[in-house]
């Protein structure tokens, strides 16, 4: 695929205009980027290196014969889940010269599909019988019934396991800051000692849920 980097740009420019601010958009050469927009957690300046990515498919012979990759996935610095397509522009020996590469930002769209699921299909909890389900519609936004704040955190962890697929000490930053965001959403904050609570069973310092609380409420 021969090369014309100012027409690389504009299909870059397009498709970052096209695909909205959850699909970062990035065009490099075999050194730096010189295109990036939408840019998710950093991961991509204009006029810095190229990420371990871009520099894997140039180390890559079997990688370096194909016209583009596919629905790749790997992590951002930030543990972010992310899913990236790359195409390859070569020159006549078919070197490649620049890539331009889209990449979603996975979580975002977890978030989501979650808040879409509830809204189709209520929010049941697991650690709740058949015979109280009509009990767990009535926890809204602000927790009500008998249940105790440990209760309410206890429920949104166990619904958090069974939608990552692992146990609370096992996940990463980004799940974690999702069941603080339930929380948030319910109302648990609103009772004394839940700061407190969530940190213990997060494993968390209340220095940092109150962090993320500030960062939930700025939005």
């Amino acid at each position: 695929m021969y090369n014309n980097i100012e027409t690389i740009l504009t299909l870059a420019n397009m498709l970052s205009k096209t695909l909205g601010k959850f699909m970062q958009i990035t065009v490099n050469d075999t050194k730096k980027y010189i295109f990036a927009e939408n840019v998710i957690e950093n991961e991509a300046v204009v006029g810095e290196a190229i990420c371990d990515n871009e520099q894997y498919f140039l180390e890559n012979n079997e990688i370096r014969q194909l016209p583009f990759v596919a629905n790749y996935k790997s992590l951002s610095h930030n543990m972010i889940k992310l899913r990236s397509s790359t195409i390859f522009f070569k020159d006549e020996e078919g070197n490649i010269e620049y890539m331009l590469s889209i990449t979603t930002n996975v979580d975002k769209f977890l978030y989501v599909r979650e808040i879409l699921d509830i809204f189709t299909n209520g929010n049941p909890s697991p650690a709740i019988t058949e015979e109280d389900s009509s009990k767990s519609q009535s926890i809204d936004r602000v927790p009500k019934l008998n249940l105790s704040i440990s209760d309410i955190i206890d429920l949104v962890i166990s619904e958090g396991q069974e939608r990552y697929g692992t146990v609370v000490s096992r996940m990463t930053k980004l799940e974690k800051q999702s069941l603080i965001r339930e929380l948030h959403s319910r109302g648990a904050f609103l009772i004394k000692g839940a700061v407190t609570e969530t940190a213990t069973k997060l494993n968390y310092s209340e220095a940092t849920i109150y962090r993320y609380l500030q960062k939930l409420e700025e939005e």
